[in-house]
């Protein structure tokens, strides 16, 4: 038979922290989905799986629970699988991660202030579930948005924002869509963003758009005298760890760590169909590094 637990909150420093409690007088531990462990560190549900997967014989074993909010039991990961992951991400630079992991250590469980679903103010309401289903239920209107209104959208972007920033955009590209979004659904803010959307155009002028593949391959057959092809580029780019696809089965790439030195990702729409999403422009330097590698393979 499962355990039941609970919806609750509580502050790690100055960060809020969402997770569940179980409710047994005997066991009342803290338990997180892979979301919640990861979205209050700006990360998507399935970095935080994928690390718990790759870890699982270091942690403690996952807690099959019925909780308020899920039709059936789910599995809950436990307090020390999120420090773990927060410790991961804050190896990496993550401030919020950071932060959580000083507070973890120095302060002890039991002291903890824990908020029930029933305890939390009204007017405090908790973050959405589906952050792309809140912003969509926001109004359209030619009146100027309300606080609360702004204060929802500002949060749903911050959170889509962090995940367009993994797939390897970079921040004009996502402030462009920002304000796309802003105007979409609050036309009396047309005039602001579209004077912001000029400011980027004009900062980013003198700013190197990069080459697609297809340009690459032809600076990298002048350069070897034999014909490349942007395919055998494109492969190239992932041998050399520059490129990687955003998730298995897709066809759509961002940049690794190494492959921002070399490149850029914009957001780019089709002219022809309703695709959206991240286009790779790469930059001179990719050139000789791709004619040494095409130059040893041969």
């Amino acid at each position: 038979m499962a355990a039941e637990a609970r919806a609750v909150r509580f502050q790690l420093g100055n960060i809020e922290v969402s997770g569940y409690q179980l409710t047994s007088d005997q066991d009342q531990r803290l338990l997180f989905t892979h979301r919640q462990i990861a979205e209050v560190v700006g990360k998507s549900k399935g970095t935080a799986q994928k690390f718990c997967k790759s870890n699982e014989n270091n942690l403690p074993e996952t807690v099959k629970a019925v909780v308020p909010d899920k039709p059936r039991p789910i599995a809950l990961s436990s307090w020390d699988a999120a420090v773990a992951f927060w410790q991961h991400q804050a190896h990496g630079g993550n401030e919020t991660a950071t932060a959580l992991v000083e507070a973890a250590n120095s302060i002890p469980l039991e002291t903890l202030q824990i908020k029930t679903a029933s305890d939390i103010e009204p007017d405090n309401p908790p973050y959405p579930k589906d952050i792309e289903a809140a912003i969509a239920e926001l109004p359209q209107t030619d009146e100027f948005p309300l606080d609360n209104q702004l204060q929802q959208l500002d949060q749903g972007l911050r959170l889509i924002a962090k995940w367009l920033e993994e797939a390897g955009l970079d921040q004009r590209a996502i402030a462009s869509w920002k304000l796309n979004v802003l105007t979409q659904r609050f036309p009396a803010l047309a005039s602001a963003a579209n004077q912001a959307q000029q400011l980027l155009v004009t900062h980013s002028v003198e700013e190197p758009s990069g080459m697609i593949a297809s340009q690459v391959a032809e600076k990298v057959s002048e350069q070897l005298g034999r014909k490349v092809k942007a395919a055998q580029v494109n492969a190239a780019l992932h041998e050399l760890g520059i490129q990687e696809w955003t998730k298995p089965g897709s066809r759509e790439r961002r940049l690794t760590e190494k492959g921002k030195a070399y490149g850029r990702a914009l957001l780019a729409t089709s002219k022809t169909n309703a695709w959206s999403g991240a286009q790779l422009r790469w930059f001179d330097n990719v050139v000789p590094l791709l004619c040494e590698y095409f130059a040893a393979s041969q």
